[in-house]
């Protein structure tokens, strides 16, 4: 069935034309995609501990975190702790910012935190640990 165009009846069009809705759902769809890449979140489950003095860091290239079952992340993929030096200095290559983000549980006993910061020190990068603001 096409529509002629020369059709002079004055019967209305009962058509729904679907496709500026489409276009519509498409562009929400593309401006919530884009938005949602700027979103940096590791979804490991940390409570961080808290300090007044805190500040803002950049964005860095590389973070580390522990969790209270001392497993742990780099950039928020699990890896184990043989493997993690060798992972660490594959991302810091050829880096001139040689700067790691720690992210360690406050529950975390302090034996392993030290294993941690002495693991990134062997990998000659400097250490910024993570903190929440105490308000």
């Amino acid at each position: 069935m096409s529509m002629d165009l020369n059709d002079d009846s004055d019967e209305p069009i009962a058509a729904i034309n679907f496709i500026p809705m489409i276009d519509i759902s498409l562009v929400l769809l593309i401006i919530f995609m884009v938005t949602t890449t700027f979103v940096s979140v590791t979804g490991i489950d940390l409570k961080l501990p808290k300090a007044q003095t805190s500040k803002g860091a950049e964005n860095k290239n590389v973070s580390v975190q522990l969790n209270l079952q001392k497993d742990v992340f780099l950039n928020g993929e699990k890896t184990s702790w043989d493997l993690l030096k060798g992972l660490l200095e594959a991302k810091l290559a050829g880096s001139k910012d040689r700067a790691v983000i720690i992210n360690i549980d406050r529950g975390v006993d302090y034996g392993s935190a030290v294993k941690l910061m002495d693991l990134v020190n062997q990998c000659e990068a400097a250490i910024v640990l993570a903190t929440e603001v105490d308000k």
